[in-house]
C-alpha cells in the first residue's frame, strides 16, 4: 500500500519546439514557467499563517503549511491518533504536484475504508480562499472531490463542539416551519439518511454525504426537503439545533431524545432474520471493540442470534475456537417502538469469561440489557439501529 499522498495540483501543458527554435508563444522558457507555477502554489499554501481545513470522509482535517516545507495536521479522525507534523514538497514529475512525504491522516482514512476512501487528487481550481481537487484514480464523470478551505487555528475546536452536539442523541428531527413535514436524519460518519414516513405509513430513505464543519452541517450534493435544496444547516450556538433559510422557509434539525414516529412492524421485521453482526458503534460505545482487542488480540466483532438468544464474540484463530460468548438472551417486544432484552446468564464456548471480564464486553452486555429497553430503527435492507432508551447517545448498527 502506498504511504505517500500525491495531491496533483495542476495540469500543465508544455509546448516545446522540436527543432530548438525559440518558443514563439511564451516569453519565458518552459523551465521558468514551471518554477513560477511551483512558487505560486507554495505561496498560496503558506500565505498568512498557512492554515487550511478540509472535510473528508466525515472528518475535519486542519493543515498548517510552513515555509520550511513541513505541514502540521490536526483532525477529528481517530481522536487525533494520526495527527503529525511531516514534510511536504512542491515539485514536478509529469505535472506539478504537492507531495506529503510520509504517512498522513489522509492515508489513515483511506486504509480504514478502501471501498470509498481516496488519497490521490488532481488540481481543479485554486484561489486564495480555497483549493479544489478531484480524484486522480476515479473513472467516469462522478469523481471524488476534495476542497481545502482557508482556515484558522481554532477551527478544529469549533468542529469538535458541533460533533459533541450531534453525538448527544441518535435522534435528529427535521422540520419545516409552517409545514407538517417531519423527517428523521440518521448520521453515520460522513453518510446521512433522511428517513420520512408517508401518509400511508410507507417509510422512505434517501442517502446523502455530509460533513460536520466549523459552520454547521454541510451536505454535498445538497439535501432536498419539500422541494428545497439545502447545502448548509448553520450551527445554532447554545442550542441543540441547526437551521437553514431557503426561499423564505426555515428548515430545522433538532437534537431529540425520542423517535419521531413509531414504525409499524419494525420489531417483527427485526426478528425475522436470526443472525446479525454489529458493524458500527456510536461514540459513547466506541471503546467496546478496542477494549476487547487489548485482551483478545483476534477479536473482530460481536454477532447476535436474536431468535436463538446468543451474543457471541468472533475471534478467528483463537485457540479456544472462533466463537465464544453468551446464551439465554431474550428479545421481547415491550411496545411498538422498542424491545426489551433480558439475559438468563448462559455461557457459550471456552473463552466466554475473557469477554465477560473485559470492560468492553461488560459495556456491550449492559447496553443490550438496558432495563428501559432499546428502540429499533430500520436503517436499510435488513439493517437496524438499536438505540438505548435511557441514553440515546448509545446505539449500534446491526445487520
Amino acid at each position: 500500500m502506498k504511504k505517500i499522498l500525491y495531491l496533483f495540483v495542476a495540469t500543465l501543458i508544455l509546448f516545446t519546439s522540436c527543432d530548438n527554435e525559440q518558443d514563439p508563444i511564451f516569453d519565458e522558457s518552459p523551465e521558468t514557467r514551471i518554477n513560477n507555477v511551483l512558487t505560486k502554489y507554495k505561496t498560496t499554501l503558506t500565505k498568512g499563517d498557512g492554515t487550511w481545513i478540509a472535510y473528508y470522509s466525515g472528518s475535519a482535517i486542519l493543515m498548517k503549511f510552513n515555509e520550511d516545507n513541513t505541514v502540521e495536521f490536526e483532525s477529528t479522525y481517530g481522536d487525533g491518533s494520526d495527527d503529525k507534523t511531516i514534510s511536504y514538497r512542491i515539485g514536478i514529475t509529469q505535472v506539478p504536484e504537492l507531495v506529503f512525504e510520509s504517512h498522513s491522516v489522509f492515508q489513515a482514512i483511506y486504509e480504514d475504508n478502501l471501498a470509498t476512501g481516496e488519497y490521490e487528487f488532481l488540481f481543479d481550481e485554486v484561489t486564495d480562499e480555497r483549493i479544489d481537487f478531484i480524484s486522480k484514480t476515479d473513472r467516469g464523470a462522478d469523481k471524488t472531490k476534495l476542497t481545502f478551505f482557508k482556515g484558522t487555528s481554532d477551527d478544529i475546536a469549533t468542529v469538535k463542539t458541533i460533533i459533541a452536539k450531534m453525538e448527544k442523541s441518535f435522534f435528529k428531527h427535521v422540520s419545516v416551519e409552517g409545514s407538517d413535514y417531519k423527517a428523521l436524519l440518521i448520521t453515520n460518519g460522513g453518510n446521512a439518511i433522511l428517513k420520512t414516513v408517508t401518509e400511508d405509513g410507507k417509510v422512505e430513505n434517501k442517502e446523502y454525504e455530509f460533513s460536520m464543519t466549523k459552520d454547521g452541517l454541510l451536505f454535498s450534493p445538497a439535501i432536498e426537503i419539500e422541494g428545497l435544496e439545502i447545502t448548509l444547516f448553520a450551527n445554532q450556538i447554545g442550542e441543540d439545533s441547526f437551521s437553514a433559510n431557503v426561499d423564505g422557509k426555515t428548515i430545522n434539525i433538532q437534537i431529540n431524545n425520542v423517535p419521531l414516529t413509531e414504525e409499524d412492524g419494525v420489531y417483527e421485521e427485526f426478528m425475522t432474520t436470526n443472525f446479525k453482526a454489529a458493524t458500527s458503534y456510536s461514540k459513547a460505545l466506541s471503546s467496546i471493540i478496542p477494549s476487547l482487542k487489548q485482551d483478545i488480540k483476534q477479536f473482530e466483532a460481536f454477532q447476535m442470534y436474536v431468535e436463538w438468544g446468543y451474543l457471541l464474540g468472533y475471534a478467528p484463530g483463537h485457540e479456544g475456537g472462533n466463537w465464544a460468548g453468551f446464551s439465554k438472551f431474550s428479545f421481547t417486544k415491550a411496545a411498538e417502538d422498542k424491545t426489551v432484552v433480558t439475559w438468563g446468564f448462559g455461557a457459550y464456548g471456552s473463552w466466554w469469561s475473557e469477554i465477560y471480564g473485559n470492560d468492553g464486553g461488560k459495556q456491550m452486555i449492559n447496553f443490550l440489557t438496558d432495563p428501559e429497553g432499546l428502540y429499533i430503527v430500520k436503517a436499510g435492507n435488513d439493517t437496524y439501529y438499536l438505540v438505548s432508551k435511557a441514553d440515546p447517545s448509545k446505539y449500534i448498527l446491526v445487520g
